[in-house]
């Protein structure tokens, strides 16, 4: 047992002062002999200037448990480890960190228990062991999540109860000692429940009384983790809306705290199977339906713009709560969070409930990782769409049922993610006049992909920052791509035509010649001019998308990128058009320079630094551009990238950029900055995919000079390498 000495002094302070602690002659004295050390240590005490401020801290620490260390002071032997006062125990057993040994620390003794078990409980993972590891016929393993959570739910009732029924009843003498309460839910930070096996997982599925039991399991275990700070569910099973409720209602324990929940990560499963073997034939049953676009649409910086020949599919009616395929409430009742993560999206009722979450917590919102499921990619409400008629959200319906609005919608996907926080639609502030006219891009593909030609070309690059569109009217008027070039610095599509003028009452444009969408388009103007004009902005530090066509307009309206730091663009559609347009509105700004009143040459000194406006330390992405390597070299102040991820899986061609290009346009100029760097040039696998082998990956190895560089020592901050590599060079 560890041990700890204390003598007494006859100069020795009062024993109630904690300070005096540091003046004894306890000190263990070092080899050396004391007249080889130096005079302020001879005789074991510690220079003047460190003891005041230790003795100041010490006092800080210690305040109002001066009778506690009186009673210390007092002792003239060893002190044994239990008998350290209780904060200096804590200090020790938080440094504790392995589950082994705090398991081992707790069944020593009470004191010990008590200081442990709140390390023990703080986080509860779960994590599946591997298909190959384990045998069929061992199920405590696989059953360990039923186990962890009846200790979470059987929680100090119980425990009263079992003591009552096998702790012996004595005759006279003493009560048997009150055993700890086992209401360790209350000590969980961290509640992580992670992937596993296809064939595991797929028993836990909501649509099966596992799966239902399983989430009624973990709601009554959330429902008492008061001091839960994050809360993961990875595995595709699906969430009920009983465990949102849940999270939602650890705040109303104590309701003049705020809740400590800050972030919430969510993988959904495949609505489609529950679609497919529900029995329900009402138009939620049915399977999403893949988006076709009109051969003429035109692509603007909200999105796709169909001609006037076509029309919008007619939006759906209001559906019962009883009908709907998924769960409700969800995201909308979660408390304000700081970091949020939903990914493997397939029903436009989960971006509707994460549009209320996002509108809540947008003041404290610093993280956001949103995916679109792969079966759900090409769906039309993923699809970015523009042109009258169309919403963000619906401001009217009380949960996402009852949207009248349709599956498109106005800005696709990230226009509905910030439905409740940036409004699409603007009012003209004034005429101006048009100084040139744009072009409008031409979308070739009839079915959009992530790949596909809905995509600027090389002539839509960022126009005059300078430039003025003309407005007809002074009256409020739907966002054309003309008015969004003016913001943007971003050439669109000009004026359709055959747009007429909008009622002055409204900021929409012409009704389709539908009686219901006419009805429709009414309540939702007599909205807009009751709600306030919403024009917010994102300020988030990490942004990750998948699968999520982007709105060019929301990007950079709705999103501040002067605080961003951390970007990944996984199989974004638009994805070259934001490196250009990010790196037009965000140029540097170039030294200014002051000279001599005589009109001379300035002086070195009156040289500014080139000011750099975006602060971004990591890139990852998976479609390498020449835009992408532009935006690195001329946007980014150099040494400024930190980690740099870049693939090119998911084309048929070789990639748009030569490693060449990459090495001069981002390794070498962030090459004092850069600690983990990725290039993969390989074909894209599906997990279960059996696909012939492929030599892509030969189209991004490295040079013997490359290889040279970034190992000689020039790189002092790199770390970790992944890059393909010729024979020879290794």
């Amino acid at each position: 047992m560890a041990t700890a000495t204390s003598s007494q002094c006859p100069d020795q302070p009062p024993a109630h002062d904690p300070s005096s602690l540091l003046h004894t002659t306890d000190v263990v004295p070092p080899t050396a002999p004391d007249e080889q050390r130096p005079p302020s240590q001879a005789d074991g005490q510690l220079p003047p200037n460190h003891t005041e401020d230790a003795a100041m801290a010490l006092r800080k620490l210690l305040k109002g448990k001066e009778e506690e260390w009186s009673a210390v002071s007092r002792r003239t032997g060893r002190l044994t480890l239990l008998e350290l006062p209780f904060d200096i125990l804590r200090l020790i057993v938080n440094e504790i960190t392995h589950t082994n040994d705090l398991t081992s620390l707790a069944l020593t003794n009470s004191t010990l228990h008590n200081l442990a078990v709140p390390h023990i409980y703080s986080r509860f993972d779960i994590v599946w062991p591997d298909a190959t590891q384990l045998a069929q016929s061992d199920s405590k393993s696989v059953d360990a999540l039923t186990y962890g959570l009846s200790t979470l739910c059987l929680g100090s009732n119980f425990a009263v109860r079992a003591q009552k029924m096998f702790s012996p009843k004595r005759r006279g003498g003493s009560p048997p000692m009150a055993r700890l309460h086992n209401d360790y839910a209350r000590y969980i930070k961290k509640f992580s429940l992670g992937n596993g096996p296809d064939d595991w997982v797929a028993e836990y599925m909501i649509t099966k009384e596992s799966g239902k039991m399983l989430g009624t399991l973990v709601a009554l275990a959330v429902a008492k983790m008061a001091s839960l700070e994050t809360f993961v569910w990875d595995m595709p099973t699906g969430v009920l809306s009983d465990i949102f409720m849940a999270l939602a209602s650890i705040q109303d324990r104590d309701p003049d705290e705020q809740s400590k929940l800050e972030r919430v990560w969510v993988r959904w499963h495949d609505n489609a199977d529950a679609s497919a073997s529900s029995s329900s034939t009402s138009p939620s049953s049915s399977i999403e339906t893949q988006g076709v676009v009109p051969i003429g649409s035109t692509l603007t910086p909200i999105g796709i713009l169909i001609p006037s020949t076509a029309s919008h599919p007619r939006p759906r009616a209001p559906i019962p709560f009883a009908e709907s395929r998924v769960e409700f409430p969800t995201f909308s009742v979660l408390p304000p969070l700081r970091s949020l993560s939903v990914l493997d999206i397939d029903e436009l009722s989960y971006l509707d409930e994460l549009a209320v979450a996002i509108g809540n917590s947008h003041e404290n919102l610093e993280e956001l990782r949103v995916g679109i499921s792969a079966k759900a990619a090409h769906s039309d409400f993923v699809q970015t769409w523009d042109g009258p008629g169309l919403h963000q959200v619906d401001h009217n319906a009380r949960w996402p049922g009852e949207s009248t609005i349709g599956d498109r919608r106005l800005g696709g996907v990230l226009g509905v993610l910030v439905g409740k926080l940036y409004d699409i639609r603007r009012k003209s502030a004034s005429r101006s006049r048009v100084k040139s006219a744009l072009a409008p891009a031409s979308l070739e593909a009839v079915s959009p992909a992530p790949d596909a030609a809905t995509v600027f070309g090389d002539d839509a690059a960022p126009t005059d920052p300078h430039q003025e569109v003309a407005v007809q009217g002074d009256e409020p008027s739907p966002v054309s791509a003309v008015d969004e070039a003016a913001d943007m610095n971003l050439a669109s599509p000009s004026p359709v035509d055959h747009v007429p003028g909008t009622d002055s009452t409204a900021d929409l444009g012409p009704r389709i010649s539908t009686a219901p969408h006419r009805e429709q388009l009414q309540r939702s103007n007599d909205d807009q001019t009751i709600r306030t004009r919403l024009d917010g902005k994102l300020k988030l530090k990490t942004l990750e998308l998948e699968r999520v066509p982007l709105s060019i307009q929301v990007c950079t309206k709705a999103i501040d990128w002067t605080v961003l730091t951390s970007l990944t663009i996984l199989e974004c559609a638009q994805h070259e058009t934001l490196w250009k347009v990010l790196r037009k509105q965000f140029q540097p700004t170039p030294p200014v320079t002051s000279g001599h009143e005589n009109g001379s040459s300035p002086k070195p000194s009156a040289l500014t630094r080139v000011q750099y406006h975006l602060n971004v330390k990591k890139i990852h992405t998976d479609m390498a551009s020449l835009p992408l390597i532009n935006f690195i070299k001329d946007t980014l102040e150099q040494n400024s990238l930190e980690v740099f991820f870049l693939q090119d899986r998911r084309r048929s061609v070789p990639p748009a950029v030569t490693i060449s290009q990459i090495f001069k346009g981002a390794i070498k100029r962030h090459r004092s900055s850069l600690r983990k760097v990725l290039l993969d040039s390989s074909e894209y696998k599906a997990p279960h995919g059996n696909l012939p082998e492929s030599f892509r990956w030969l189209n991004w190895t490295a040079t013997t000079e490359m290889l040279l560089y970034m190992t000689s020592g020039r790189m002092v901050s790199l770390r970790e390498l992944s890059m393909s590599l010729q024979y020879r060079d290794w």
